[in-house]
């Protein structure tokens, strides 16, 4: 079984103050268990072991809300088995997430179905417990995306609905969404404070909640229904907040060509995840993405 990597199509930050955000899976890059030769086990399975370690303790004193094989995990260790990925690590498009979504679909020894919707904020939960190994905490959301395979809207307030979304624009359409790479590895947690300290600003956080989160609603409505032509007016938009209230996300050597594409018309770019490195997502007019673009179709 192959687990996708994830993109967050809308509500970077923005989520963390009351908006809607709008992930799905990104086929692009994945990951699958593999065996390899013991000899090459320790290099491929980096901190492996030290996981299975770190979630037996912690089932051990009943901070998992679920039950994992992890006897078996580690048995399957020692015969080498490794996560093959070529999800890239610090991009924000759930390198982790990945692992924490195989790992509970291989070892869960009761686990949640995926058309047991009522349970989903429980399965994001007990994901969250499994990638708190890897980033100190985690809302869960990441690998609760890659597991279900399917494209999720996630409310401020915790619900969680799968949805039917569109296929994506292609040629015919006028419209492309493409990735930059920004080649620079970042961490979540220091762009999600910098946003938090920054809500403590009274007229930051008027203009988040007046602005911003009424555009990122607009965008997803205007995704799910195919409607590409107001979606990127709306990118558009958002592009230009972003370049104002998040400009320190934006990696220096991409403001230019930020600023390109708003005055061009031609696309326009906006934070993939945290900022500050990883991907950028763009959305462009057919024909006109920056060079080097990696188009998602």
């Amino acid at each position: 079984m192959t687990f996708s990597s994830k993109l967050l199509l809308f509500g970077e930050h923005t989520i963390l103050r009351g908006s809607a955000a709008l992930a799905l899976p990104l086929p692009l890059f994945s990951g699958k268990w593999a065996y390899t030769t013991p000899e090459n086990a320790p290099a491929l399975q980096r901190n492996l072991a030290d996981w299975c370690q770190y979630l037996a303790e912690q089932q051990s004193k009943g901070a998992l809300e679920t039950e994992l094989d992890l006897a078996r995990f580690r048995e399957d260790l020692e015969a080498s088995l490794y996560f093959d990925s070529n999800i890239p690590n610090g991009y924000g498009a759930g390198s982790s997430g990945a692992l924490c979504a195989a790992l509970y679909a291989r070892y869960a020894l009761h686990p949640i179905e995926h058309k047991d919707a009522a349970r989903y904020p429980e399965l994001k939960r007990v994901l969250g417990q499994m990638e708190s190994f890897f980033h100190g905490s985690s809302s869960g959301t990441d690998p609760l995306i890659v597991y279900l395979n399917q494209p999720v809207l996630l409310q401020a307030d915790g619900s969680i609905q799968t949805l039917e979304v569109p296929d994506w624009p292609n040629e015919t359409s006028g419209f492309q969404f493409f990735l930059l790479d920004t080649g620079i590895q970042r961490s979540t947690a220091p762009w999600v404070n910098l946003f938090l300290e920054r809500c403590n600003e009274a007229v930051y956080l008027q203009n988040i909640q007046q602005e911003m989160i009424p555009l990122t609603a607009q965008a997803i409505a205007a995704f799910c229904a195919g409607d590409w032509t107001t979606l990127f007016e709306g990118w558009a938009n958002i592009s230009a907040l972003q370049q104002v209230h998040f400009a320190p996300m934006i990696p220096e050597s991409f403001q230019a060509l930020w600023a390109e594409g708003l005055k061009s018309g031609h696309f326009a770019l906006k934070l993939c995840g945290a900022g500050g490195g990883g991907f950028l997502l763009g959305m462009g007019r057919t024909g006109h993405v920056p060079p080097g673009a990696i188009i998602l179709t």
